[in-house]
């Protein structure tokens, strides 16, 4: 087939393929995927007939669409971005893409956890949720508490993607130097290799945990299910989800942890650079956002604390 007459579903195709052999993650094929069967949809044409003007009538359904938020929106943009790079690279197409307008990018609201919040979901973790039925109600000890404790504090203590977490092996854990190593996934575009450091709470933990998963588990994985396989994304989600409902704890999921260590993390005195650092991201952006917050925070607690207001100076 000659190049002028590829298909842009043919092309996206091409794209995705090319994303997984580059060792890009499952979950970001998987968003590049979603955005550009969209495009398919609405554009049906050989890759080098798409213009500016197919491109911007796609947006513009995208931005309409009720249903997906503006960071969406802007996740759509990426995609394009990357896949008209990559057409471009290899000599399929020009990049009518460029002289679309960058859409704003919105932050979702950053709801970190509060102290009583997290103390509820800490109680939850070692009882059962209160039985239910004519005898008198009681709990009793979970089976899991150690391991399900030692991803709870894990999480707090460092920020990690749950993606992150998931990857860690036994040999990622170095307790005589109360360090994690953080392995990327193949390419390491998005989780950057890093050594993290976890305070002696943590560290006891993982410690008790340790010593009770390797009677039970051979395999390299640090964290597993009940059933014996390997942790992944999916079950984290649904037992922090869980965990939320037994301690009435609404919304609670991985990257809520990352959001409350990031904003803890710069309310105790820590700094912009060595967070960035701590959360694997490639530029200030994000932290930014946190600083910002917690800036916010300071404001907030003059505007209670002010000597001189008080005072009614």
């Amino acid at each position: 087939m000659a190049t002028k007459d590829l298909l842009l579903s043919q092309a996206i195709e091409g794209f995705l393929m090319a994303r997984r052999a580059d060792g890009y993650s499952p979950q970001t094929v998987e968003q590049y995927q979603w955005a550009l069967s969209m495009l398919g949809q609405v554009v049906d044409k050989p890759l080098r007939q798409v213009t500016v003007d197919d491109l911007r009538h796609f947006m513009a359904s995208v931005q309409e669409n009720p249903r997906l938020s503006r960071t969406s929106v802007f996740h759509v943009w990426k995609a394009l971005r990357a896949f008209y790079k990559w057409t471009e690279t290899e000599g399929l197409s020009d990049r009518p893409d460029k002289l679309l307008t960058k859409p704003r990018y919105a932050y979702r609201e950053v709801q970190p956890l509060t102290e009583n919040e997290i103390k509820a979901l800490l109680k939850a973790i070692d009882r059962t949720a209160p039985s239910k039925g004519k005898r008198e109600s009681f709990t009793m000890p979970r089976a899991t508490a150690h391991r399900d404790r030692a991803i709870f504090m894990l999480l707090l203590d460092t920020g990690l993607r749950s993606s992150e977490l998931c990857r860690l092996t036994i040999k990622d854990i170095d307790l005589q130097n109360a360090t994690v190593t953080v392995r990327p996934f193949m390419s390491g575009i998005k989780s950057r290799p890093r050594i993290i450091p976890i305070g002696n709470v943590t560290k006891k933990v993982l410690w008790r945990y340790m010593a009770i998963r390797n009677t039970e588990y051979k395999g390299d994985e640090l964290f597993f299910s009940r059933e014996g396989h390997p942790l992944d994304r999916d079950s984290l989600r649904k037992l922090l989800t869980r965990l939320g409902e037994r301690a009435g704890v609404p919304n609670v999921h991985p990257h809520r942890f990352r959001h409350t260590f990031a904003i803890q993390y710069l309310r105790n005195g820590g700094d912009v650079f060595t967070l960035q650092r701590i959360l694997g991201h490639t530029t200030l952006s994000m932290v930014q956002h946190y600083l910002a917050l917690a800036d916010a925070d300071a404001q907030a607690a003059h505007r209670r604390a002010s000597p001189v207001d008080n005072w009614r100076l």
